[in-house]
């Protein structure tokens, strides 16, 4: 990763864009699916609805929302990577809902959401420089009465009992490129802030998805997120590609936790959600 590369990451997305880094989103959003469906009901979605997606990347987020508002109502998604947009509309051709669209767009962008009942977001604010900021010019832009849902994690949540120190070490080098990229790993627990600071009074829960820690899906999904942020870490000094050895670390964490009856407590997301007055 050039400089031009790191001091483009620090201003945005720190994982890029490439082919392989989109099917990890995928395994994201199917790791999460069911907790962020969960988060948006409580929000208050619902049929009828006219839904912004911010950061849709490939689509996750928007066709849980096109659940949730039916037919009868509309979502649409932005992202500013062409790429991620090609595989949102792929999935949505293949799915045949027509109150989905997906166009290029970004939160910093967006001019006018009046027209929305509700804007979304998954694990985007961890990105933005100031969320408080992004938020503050998004609810100048909703009518009274839409709806403001934004879902973050808190990375220092993770867990394993009893201890699998590889798999921790894993997302202590993950949680390093976010700190020296001046984000903040935890953005779940500075959602409260950032919604107060941005005139907003939020609603707030936390879920943790908990399973044994030979999930096939679990590991290849952390094994990907180091491989997306290794050149920065190599970068940023956190660590070298001969100390990951990304090309062994799937199998070293497969037998890792085969050692015994490990349990493996994933990230807090915490789901915040306002009304605006």
């Amino acid at each position: 990763m050039s400089e031009t590369e790191l001091d483009a990451a620090r201003a945005g997305y720190v994982l890029g864009h490439s082919n392989r880094e989109l099917e990890r989103l995928h395994r994201q959003g199917l790791l999460f699916a069911d907790l962020t469906r969960d988060i948006l009901v409580r929000a208050g979605l619902k049929s009828g609805m006219r839904v912004l997606d911010i950061g849709c990347g490939g689509g996750d987020v928007s066709l849980i929302a096109a659940e949730l508002v039916t037919s009868s109502g509309a979502v649409t998604g932005i992202d500013p990577s062409p790429d991620a947009l090609a595989v949102a509309r792929a999935r949505l051709d293949a799915l045949g809902k027509p109150w989905v669209r997906f166009s290029q767009g970004t939160l910093e962008t967006l001019e006018d959401a009046s027209s929305f009942d509700a804007v979304i977001g998954r694990f985007l604010l961890i990105h933005l420089a100031n969320p408080a900021e992004a938020l503050s010019r998004l609810r100048a832009s909703l009518r009274p009465g839409a709806i403001v849902s934004f879902i973050e994690f808190d990375l220092s949540t993770v867990a394993c009992y009893p201890p699998l120190p590889l798999l921790q070490q894993c997302v202590g080098w993950v949680g390093e490129v976010y700190r020296r990229m001046g984000r903040q790993p935890d953005m779940g627990v500075g959602l409260f802030d950032a919604f107060c600071s941005a005139g907003l009074k939020p609603e707030m829960i936390g879920l943790t998805r908990i399973a044994a820690s030979n999930e096939q899906a679990g590991i290849d999904f952390l094994v990907e997120s180091v491989r997306s942020l290794l050149p920065a870490m190599e970068k940023l000094g956190i660590a070298g590609s001969d100390t990951v050895a990304i090309d062994t670390l799937r199998e070293r964490l497969v037998q890792e936790s085969a050692s015994g009856h490990h349990c493996v407590f994933y990230p807090r997301l915490v789901g915040a959600w306002a009304v605006v007055r």
